[in-house]
């Protein structure tokens, strides 16, 4: 319940909420209000409940997703803006107000995009383990784009099967990393593997995974073959896929296995 609430809290960018509530009782103050600003208000809020209990009402989970309701935050935006004004207009009739309203504003911005983009800065240039992974699917996706250009399977076209509650691009190739690197599929040029294609007998073209990973299955070695599938008769794996490429970035191991029915141009 308390990581549920916390996604709602974030999802309605209390950054920006704190600034419309002002801007708001400066309204009814000033006798501005009427049956619009209600009406968006109210559609505020019964969006952003909608939005956040969406998942439970489908699937009975109490669950949701900041991406969600996040686009309710442009229906309570313009008193953000007046939020702003009418703090900026008590703050200068004080003394030095305008210098403490000017510093103010640079210091809440800087606040704003610090919120924004840290997770990014943090990515992209800090020896994080994410950044770390970044560079692994960066340099395993050339890889996968290099070898999947030489394949017939590569000018054929694109995957039009559909499911209503799960997506899919249409974009190959699929790989499976097993929930490891998401974005590596996408970074390759295709889309990570979506499971429900595997009821159409459509299987991945690669799978990409660390070496850690045959480790914590008891194998000594990253082997030469694997399977995936385990749809035939005698309980056998019903694709092979054959060891291709192995590499190492920043100290992390990983393997490529190309579909056996995926042969190279001649």
């Amino acid at each position: 319940m308390s990581e549920f609430l916390h996604t709602i809290w974030g999802g309605v960018f209390p950054f920006f909420l704190f600034f419309a509530a002002i801007g708001m009782i400066g309204r009814i103050s000033r006798r501005q209000w009427n049956g619009f600003d209600t009406l968006l208000i109210l559609t505020f809020f019964v969006f952003e409940l909608l939005a956040a209990f969406q998942v439970c009402l489908f699937y009975g989970l109490l669950a949701t997703s900041r991406r969600y309701l996040f686009i309710g935050i442009t229906l309570y935006l313009p008193y953000t803006a007046l939020g702003f004004r009418d703090l900026w207009r008590i703050l200068s009739n004080l003394k030095f107000g305008k210098s403490v309203a000017a510093f103010l504003a640079v210091l809440l911005c800087a606040a704003f995009f610090y919120k924004l983009y840290s997770p990014i800065f943090t990515e992209f240039f800090h020896d994080s383990e994410k950044g770390k992974e970044r560079n692994l699917q960066f340099a395993a996706a050339e890889w996968l784009r290099s070898d999947w250009n030489k394949l017939p399977a590569s000018r054929e076209e694109s995957i039009r099967i559909m499911k209503c509650d799960q997506y899919q691009s249409g974009k190959r190739p699929l790989v499976e990393t097993y929930t490891e690197w998401p974005r590596l599929g996408y970074f390759a040029g295709g889309q990570n593997y979506p499971g429900f294609l595997q009821d159409s007998d459509i299987f991945p073209d690669y799978i990409v995974l660390p070496a850690y990973f045959f480790v914590e299955n008891k194998q000594d070695n990253i082997p030469d073959s694997i399977g995936f599938g385990g749809n035939n008769q005698d309980g056998t794996d019903s694709k092979q896929y054959r060891q291709v490429h192995v590499d190492t970035v920043d100290g992390i191991t990983f393997a490529v296995f190309r579909n056996s029915m995926l042969q190279p141009c001649d």
